[in-house]
């Protein structure tokens, strides 16, 4: 009976998170730690039990080797009644914290707690117990990581997401996803380097990056240079999927973020370009960058589209008088 109320009571509460991509699971972008725990403990306090326990879980995603959180959410559930969720937490507290002075007291109030569960559910249908399912999904996570799938369904951020969302606790929650911040950080840093060396990255690959750029921030740390490389990265999508407006706002966008890197203008006047609009290009170019050879073959480029005439005077200004003259230095 007591391996079957171990069992039992290592359950997931689905209804006490609500995790997703679509919002933080892990590290900062949740939460203060520290500041959720005090507020926790003070809402515990004044006996406000699922006001508490909100935040003790919250805490536990902010900051998951902060071990009072677990401990204030074990109370704080046994308080709102919530017997299945408070021997979870309990026994999370317990694992995680092996050497912790008050565990001989943690201990005892767990026991406590699984008399309360066996009493509780003796006439009715214990919860489902998720332990099995929580150790295949961390394989899953380890597995899509090693492999670098990092977004979509089966990767490593959906595995996270649902352990998240299935009330998984443990310290081991927050490696996890410092781990997968910097995997996605990394991928959007290949991602960028690739496509600003003209690389023909699939306008598909392309498009991921804003998932992963907010997977990194939802799990650990965001990347510092989002601000101009997603733009940039979706500018470069919408330009191979033949969409060069778009792709010329998105990059003035990127080149906004990033006053000091010219070749996201560089990237803008060739997509103003390829949009048909050869004046605006050749004003980005002789704003940023006059002295290059591409300006002066956009400058007779655009010459050429007024008459041939003005075409024929541009190339022969470029060919007899700024080369000409800087060939016989």
């Amino acid at each position: 009976m007591r391996s079957d109320l171990r069992r039992v009571c290592l359950l997931a509460v689905l209804a006490l998170s609500t995790a997703s991509l679509a919002e933080p699971l892990v590290g900062p972008s949740v939460g203060n730690g520290d500041g959720l725990v005090a507020e926790g403990q003070r809402l515990y306090n004044k006996k406000k039990y699922a006001e508490s326990s909100r935040l003790f879980l919250q805490a536990t995603r902010a900051s998951p080797t902060t071990l009072p959180a677990y401990l204030g959410l074990a109370r704080s559930r046994l308080g709102a009644k919530d017997v299945a969720g408070a021997c979870v937490a309990y026994r999370a507290y317990l694992r995680s914290a092996p050497d912790i002075q008050d565990r001989g007291k943690a201990k005892r109030e767990l026991e406590l707690c699984e008399r309360q569960f066996k009493a509780a559910y003796r006439r009715k249908k214990a919860p489902v117990d998720l332990t099995a399912r929580h150790v295949e999904l961390k394989s899953a996570f380890f597995a899509a990581l090693e492999a670098g799938k990092l977004v979509g369904p089966g990767s490593a951020g959906d595995v996270l997401a649902t352990l998240v969302s299935q009330g998984y606790l443990g310290v081991d929650l927050g490696g996890m996803g410092t781990r997968l911040s910097a995997a996605c950080r990394a991928a959007t840093e290949t991602l960028h380097g690739n496509a600003l060396s003209g690389e023909a990255v699939e306008p598909e690959r392309l498009r991921e990056s804003r998932a992963l750029f907010d997977l990194a921030r939802d799990t650990g740390e965001p990347a510092a240079q989002a601000a101009s490389q997603l733009p940039f990265l979706e500018g470069q999508a919408a330009l191979r999927s033949g969409d060069a407006r778009k792709a010329q706002a998105l990059f003035a966008q990127a080149a906004a973020a990033a006053p000091a890197r010219p070749e996201y203008r560089v990237w803008r006047a060739s997509a103003l370009q390829q949009a048909g609009d050869l004046p605006g290009a050749l004003a980005v170019m002789e704003a940023e960058l006059p002295q290059d050879s591409r300006t002066d073959v956009l400058r007779a480029a655009t010459a050429q589209s007024q008459s041939p005439e003005a075409g024929a005077r541009e190339l022969e200004r470029l060919l007899f008088q700024r080369y000409a003259a800087t060939s016989t230095r």
